[in-house]
């Protein structure tokens, strides 16, 4: 029984070690980005395409931050995500708009809703915390357009 249980240890720790190191920070990370990688996977397959990330990879780590927030609020009103993750939201809102910016992207569009998503995602953030449900769905749904604008926008390498 104890080496069972020391290999199922050992298995998550090398589990764990393998990924990013943005994904293990607090414990928190593992879970998050499984769940968000398999949101984008079924992003993808809903919206009948093979979806591609961007490959700016600042954008691309908000992406999977938006879309572990934003899925479950839009397809089951479950604004919980949005309410635990938003101070994460707004980080790596943070880490995006202080990015080097790829040539691909380099508009002043994306630049300017870049900036915008990085404030939007702050103020939400102060929002899940006092705000109602509809309220904080409005906030996210505007800014989740904002960012799908800047998304579409961005063909870096050949991506999306």
């Amino acid at each position: 029984m104890i080496r069972l249980r020391l290999a199922v240890l050992v298995t998550a720790l090398a589990a764990a070690a393998a990924l990013p190191a943005h994904a293990q920070h607090a414990g928190h990370g593992a879970p998050a980005v499984t769940k968000d990688r398999d949101a984008h996977a079924a992003h993808g397959a809903r919206s009948g395409s093979k979806e591609h990330m961007s490959g700016w990879k600042e954008l691309d780590a908000y992406h999977m931050v938006m879309m572990g927030v934003w899925h479950p609020a839009k397809e089951k009103s479950d604004l919980a995500p949005i309410r635990a993750r938003a101070a994460e939201l707004a980080a790596s809102a943070d880490v995006w708009a202080k990015a080097a910016v790829p040539a691909a992207c380099n508009t002043p569009e994306a630049r300017a809703g870049v900036a915008k998503a990085r404030d939007d995602s702050h103020a939400l953030a102060a929002l899940v915390k006092t705000g109602s449900d509809a309220e904080v769905m409005a906030a996210l749904k505007a800014l989740h357009d904002r960012f799908e604008t800047v998304n579409r926008g961005c063909k870096v390498g050949g991506h999306h």
